[in-house]
């Protein structure tokens, strides 16, 4: 780190502890709730812009960083830039991924911005109605209960919603389902199913409602839940039951997965005509896009629009692509709550430490960042790719 940036943060420090009390009043007497179609905050449609964020710098993995506390001053730099630039595209929420204390401070000290909570349950455990793996998951949900309310312990955080899971396996809901033919449905004290439900369906029940439970008891506070499914699983699982429809959908994805599927109503995109389709399963509940990006890995076929492909994309395609996205969510004949970019930062951790060290041009998910690294000897900063600065022209317009 240099000096300029070690002044910067303890002049930041000052200045935004300065202005807490009036940044931080959007996390007084907020209340989200849901209607047919939009996610309500107090009562008035959010639209959600919103931004995945993983903290995963080199040298970082996000899932041995949540814990921690006592994070390097040039690592809490990064992350408070990174809330900051995220605020400054013209998002409204960002998506957690894996966030240790520091975020939630950091988020905090930007203001004006909410959040979704990711509860990352591992997605491909062989039966998710064993007891064991059930009480480990649970252990974790009121980890990150507790370690979001140890920020926010005065007023209730600026949270929109907690998102029980995300993409279980395919065959991990199968063999789930097939072990326990018996489980049909789940009633608790917020969450309850149908008596058709499966036995994944009502593990998520279950976790949802155990959520919303220690949320309320230990906090006085209770949140919303949803599940973010993908295309991959759409037809095997199904959660009508929580508050809202989450999807993680990418357009190359679905030729692939759905190539029968209609074109949209309005731009004539497969992508938005799979978004109407997944509206029009579920009139009455809101549809969050959960995910949606494009990775500019460079080793990759390259297939270029309307759909673009799963890596081979140029920056400027991602760019392209990202606003078209953006716009068939928005003009959808069916609407729908908003969406989530994924992602801000560009992923080199995804295998273990010693990768996160460098690129692997191979690696498709590492390339999906509006925001780039840059390693200069050793040290490194980052470059906004032209679609951050092509969302923040959107984004800032409406």
């Amino acid at each position: 780190m240099n000096k300029f940036q070690i002044i910067f943060i303890l002049l930041g420090f000052i200045f935004v502890s300065s202005c807490n009390i009036e940044d931080n009043k959007t996390g007084e007497n907020i209340r989200f709730s849901v209607d047919n179609n939009y996610i309500l905050k107090n009562n008035i449609p959010y639209l959600i812009k919103g931004v995945v964020y993983v903290p995963g710098y080199p040298g970082y993995l996000p899932w041995e960083i949540e814990k921690s506390t006592l994070l390097p001053a040039e690592l809490k730099y990064n992350i408070f830039t990174d809330i900051a630039n995220i605020k400054a595209m013209g998002a409204n929420t960002i998506r957690f991924w894996g966030a240790p204390k520091y975020c939630y401070e950091a988020l905090k000290k930007v203001g004006d911005l909410y959040f979704i909570q990711t509860i990352w349950i591992k997605g491909d455990e062989a039966d998710f109605q064993n007891t064991a793996f059930k009480e480990t998951t649970k252990a974790y949900i009121r980890e990150v209960i507790d370690r979001i309310y140890a920020v926010f312990d005065t007023n209730s955080p600026p949270l929109i919603a907690y998102l029980i899971g995300n993409e279980l396996s395919e065959s991990s809901i199968l063999s789930t389902d097939a072990k326990h033919p018996e489980i049909n449905k789940y009633i608790g004290n917020y969450i309850k199913t149908d008596s058709n439900s499966t036995a994944t369906e009502a593990f998520i029940a279950e976790m949802a409602d155990y959520t919303k439970s220690y949320e309320f008891e230990t906090y006085n506070h209770v949140s919303l839940v949803s599940y973010a499914n993908d295309i991959r699983t759409v037809d095997i699982i199904d959660t009508p039951f929580l508050d809202f429809i989450s999807q993680n959908c990418y357009s190359y994805a679905v030729p692939y997965y759905r190539p029968n599927t209609a074109l949209g109503s309005n731009s004539g995109t497969i992508f938005q005509g799979w978004i109407e389709e997944l509206k029009s399963k579920h009139p009455n509940k809101p549809l969050l896009i959960t995910e949606t990006g494009l990775s500019v890995s460079p080793n990759a076929n390259h297939i270029g629009s309307p759909n673009f492909g799963y890596g081979g994309n140029t920056e400027l395609e991602q760019t392209i692509g990202l606003l078209q996205n953006i716009n068939d969510i928005n003009t959808s004949a069916l609407p729908t709550a908003g969406v989530c970019i994924h992602e801000y930062l560009d992923a080199w951790w995804k295998f273990e430490l010693e990768d996160s060290y460098s690129q692997d041009p191979n690696d498709i998910e590492e390339w999906f960042g509006i925001v780039k690294l840059i390693n200069t000897n050793g040290s490194y900063t980052i470059e906004f790719r032209n679609s951050y600065n092509a969302i923040k022209n959107t984004w800032k317009l409406k």
